[in-house]
């Protein structure tokens, strides 16, 4: 119970922060993994699946209308899970994907339930009380949080023992397939991302990162690296070539004058 009540306070303060201190990513899947692992004492697995996590929720996003799985309830119930039975990423994604979607499923009930409060903000703002007003935004924020944090944190309550059993008796050829299958997810999240951001200035540099990864074999934290290096070469190089135009023209103006 008391890992459960964790988990839902951790849940709760994380999308509190997200919103109220101007989205500092709280709310991305390796933070989530990561707080997750501190409240229950296993940081290296908390970090270990938030990663693995966040390949897969990378490219999911609101959009228009559309409401996306929800990666933090997935993300914190699924890690939990892993820490709590012992067992790797593989069952992490297998609780994360349908705990994500039971949670966007109550995405529209959340919403409508802050609905409740509009006839006390109606009367403070008729009778001006506007210091009561500024006292209760972020109370109908919480009313949306609170409800997210019980469902994350009876899903640990309630199912550690039973979630054990079926896992148990889950055949090792499924447990193998959910292990493919999250590498699928990890780059079915990558294709989200570069579908959306991809252009025809930014591919030059995909394909770099790519050559760079499989041919050459350097690893991730190398070609960062190189990547930040490539920045900064182009960064000064934009802004030297700027500088000389200005030198040039400058230059021009002088000896103008001087005849």
């Amino acid at each position: 119970m008391l890992q459960a009540v964790l988990v839902g306070l951790t849940v709760i303060i994380l999308e509190f922060v997200e919103t109220w201190f101007s989205y500092p990513m709280t709310t991305r899947p390796f933070i989530v993994g990561t707080a997750i692992g501190i409240v229950l004492g296993d940081i290296t697995t908390g970090v270990i699946v938030g990663a693995a996590l966040e390949l897969v929720f990378m490219g999911v996003m609101a959009i228009g209308g559309t409401v996306p799985p929800d990666a933090v309830a997935g993300t914190a119930v699924g890690t939990a899970f892993a820490i709590i039975l012992g067992q790797g990423t593989e069952t992490a994604f297998a609780l994360a994907v349908p705990v994500s979607i039971l949670c966007q499923m109550m995405f529209v009930p959340l919403v409508a339930l802050r609905s409740l409060w509009s006839p006390m903000i109606d009367r403070m703002v008729e009778s001006g009380n506007y210091k009561a007003l500024e006292r209760m935004v972020p109370f109908v924020s919480l009313t949306f949080y609170i409800p997210k944090g019980i469902i994350c944190g009876a899903a640990v309550a309630l199912g550690s023992t039973v979630m054990q059993g079926v896992i148990d008796s889950l055949p090792t050829v499924l447990l193998d397939g959910m292990g493919v299958a999250a590498g699928m997810l990890a780059a079915v999240g990558f294709a989200l991302l570069l579908k959306m951001m991809l252009t025809k200035k930014l591919a030059v540099y995909y394909i770099l990162g790519f050559v760079l990864a499989t041919y050459c074999g350097l690893p991730l934290m190398a070609i960062a690296t190189l990547g930040i290096i490539l920045v900064i070469i182009l960064y000064f190089e934009g802004s030297f070539s700027k500088n000389n135009k200005k030198e040039v023209v400058a230059s021009g103006e002088e000896e103008l004058f001087n005849d």
